[in-house]
């Protein structure tokens, strides 16, 4: 019965937002804040790793939180290089973890081992440099 219930409350959701309201799913994945329950959020993180939401660029909505975890400022970072890291981020496998990590206010430790910026960011970060 909870596979059901987490059923109804995730990934059902999910499927009729974008079906027949895309800006509110994007809304909800460009919202880290936006208090979510646990299978809407498990549901939500699949969506972005299958790459489901239109127009969620990770670089967006994702990167700067995780400067932000690793105490990166942009001003740091070459134009050059910033605009690889955003590539990079907008690439990466692992944007659902990386988008319920960035909900979760994980620290830099816990991101190190998915983020494909962090050596970069640990290089521009407080004390990095």
């Amino acid at each position: 019965m909870e596979r059901l219930s987490d059923y109804i409350q995730g990934e059902r959701v999910v499927r009729e937002l974008r079906r027949h309201d895309p800006e509110a799913l994007e809304a909800l994945a460009h919202d880290l804040e936006q208090p979510l329950n646990p299978p809407l959020e498990r549901a939500l993180a699949r969506t972005l790793d299958d790459r489901r939401v239109a127009d969620f660029r990770p670089s967006e909505v994702l990167m700067p939180a995780m400067m932000t975890t690793f105490a990166v400022s942009p001003a740091a970072i070459a134009e050059e290089g910033l605009a690889e890291l955003e590539a990079s981020c907008n690439r990466c496998e692992a944007v659902g973890r990386c988008w319920r990590a960035m909900r979760d206010h994980a620290d830099a430790e816990v991101c190190r081992d998915f983020c494909p910026n962090a050596e970069a960011f640990m290089g521009h970060g407080a004390g990095g440099e």
